[in-house]
């Protein structure tokens, strides 16, 4: 086929209008930052305690294990497209509760309901943009995903310091509004056009996505995913199926165990307390401004770590950001072991706790947080990827929950250190995790992937070659 005939921008309009879902994810995750301290402040509209702050801070990643089970349920019957505009009423539903809370207890069940739209809309928008991209710019039009969750991190962070509890949620329920009004005239997948019978209509949906030239390069296509639709149904997974082999049990220890790793670094809790965690720096840059600086540098290191991963490699980066992770989080804690336990004066010093927390989550970003995901796609075979996908979003979706509650609970009874010494002890327990049970992937075929995940056939292969030479070529 022609590709060069074939315009992508249809796909490139589809895919940003998408994850403008994931922006508005990404706006409920980072609106924390710059609000907890102003509720938590003398003069709030609303006063609240540590205790709220937690829950106000964690009950969106609770609300989002409900979501995923959710999507899994409604994703084929109802369609992607359908599916993620039903995503967006939830999070913008959240919105309006916020702007008209009048309790702690309103905002929890806002935030509860966030979740659950954040919950589907990571499911369901991966597999749109993955059902309507060619395979040339599937890569890139995949990376819109962690870009604009980012985006909506900064957009809060960058309005919150400056604007008014009420004003900073009219401004992020500006996200949705546009989400719905454009997504709305985007095409259905393909995909699932075919997977219900709808031929005509996955038709007319090709060729809005492709503005194809001619009508042998829709029908040639429209043959491909029909097989491609066909091999799926006839060889659709259960989730008993993630244990009847042993790459399958070590593809679900890998991947259970990099989330373990990446959450019980703390992400989710620095992520939504970063703004008042800095404010304990007493440095001339304010903690607001801090945090916008580096809501930026996520931006551009989400950027950098999908030119770097194909690069260096899965097992490189994931030790190298680990490692880096916990000596950030160690030299944090110190700050803070010094400060608080020891009353020693750290004025002047206040820039170590900035540098430390922002190069933190900036290396987290290069590393560790995406690759925990990306490697979902990568470990799994295909007729169970999307129920290892789903449970695995649901493990760290308790996880961050977890983390994030007991952050605020463990930082008041123990000292903020102790929570920080937790984080780092966790990366480094995650690099043995990693240097013994991480498979390196760059450069593998699928194929061989699993053949390394299951050793009985991988020593069958040397065995065999060992008798004679095999040349296998594989397609990644």
């Amino acid at each position: 086929m022609n590709k060069s005939r074939i315009k992508w921008w249809p796909q490139y309009l589809a895919a940003i209008t998408a994850t403008l879902s994931m922006a508005t994810s990404g706006s409920h995750i980072g609106w924390t930052s710059p609000i907890l301290p102003k509720l938590k402040s003398p003069d709030s509209h609303m006063p609240i305690t540590s205790d709220d702050a937690s829950w106000i801070a964690s009950f969106v990643l609770l609300g989002s294990i409900p979501g995923n089970i959710i999507a899994g349920l409604i994703v084929d019957r109802l369609g992607r497209k359908t599916c993620l505009l039903l995503a967006g009423i939830p999070l913008t539903v959240s919105w309006i509760l916020i702007i008209v809370a009048w309790n702690p207890y309103v905002l929890y069940i806002s935030r509860f309901i966030s979740g659950i739209g954040l919950g589907v809309a990571y499911v369901i928008c991966p597999m749109y943009i993955g059902e309507i991209a060619d395979k040339e710019i599937r890569g890139s039009l995949g990376s819109f995903i962690k870009l604009m969750v980012t985006f909506g991190e900064l957009y809060a962070h960058a309005v919150g310091p400056f604007v008014s509890y009420e004003c900073l949620a009219y401004s992020c329920v500006i996200i949705p509004v546009i989400f719905f009004l454009t997504f709305s005239w985007m095409p259905e997948s393909p995909y699932y056009l075919l997977m219900r019978n709808h031929e005509d209509e996955a038709m007319n949906s090709l060729r809005r996505l492709k503005r194809y030239a001619t009508e042998d390069q829709l029908e040639e296509d429209i043959e491909q995913i029909q097989k491609t639709v066909i091999r799926d149904l006839s060889d659709r997974g259960h989730i008993w199926d993630l244990f009847d082999t042993p790459g399958n049990r070590r593809a679900v220890v890998i991947s259970f165990g990099l989330q373990l790793v990446l959450q019980f670094s703390g992400l989710g809790a620095i992520e939504a307390y970063t703004q008042e965690i800095l404010e304990e720096a007493d440095t001339g840059l304010s903690a607001g401004i801090s945090v916008i600086v580096l809501s930026v540098l996520q931006l551009v290191a989400g950027v950098g770590a999908a030119a770097l991963v194909d690069k260096l490699g899965r097992r490189p980066l994931l030790l190298v950001t680990t490692l880096l992770g916990g000596l950030s989080l160690t030299i944090a804690g110190a700050f803070y072991l010094l400060k608080q336990h020891m009353s020693i004066n750290m004025t002047g010093f206040g820039w170590v706790l900035h540098a430390s927390v922002i190069f933190y989550e900036l290396i987290i970003a290069l590393g560790l947080n995406p690759l925990a995901y990306m490697m979902l796609g990568e470990l799994f075979p295909t007729n169970v990827k999307g129920a290892a996908v789903s449970i695995a979003n649901m493990w760290a979706s308790l996880l961050a929950f977890i983390v994030s509650k007991m952050y605020q609970v463990i930082s008041d009874s123990c000292g903020i250190y102790t929570s920080f010494g937790w984080f780092a002890v966790s990366c480094f327990l995650g690099i043995v995790f990693i240097f013994f049970m991480v498979p390196e992937t760059k450069g593998k075929s699928l194929l061989e992937i699993q053949e390394e995940l299951n050793c009985k056939k991988r020593k069958l292969k040397k065995n065999r070659k060992s008798d004679r030479e095999i040349h296998i070529n594989t397609i990644a």
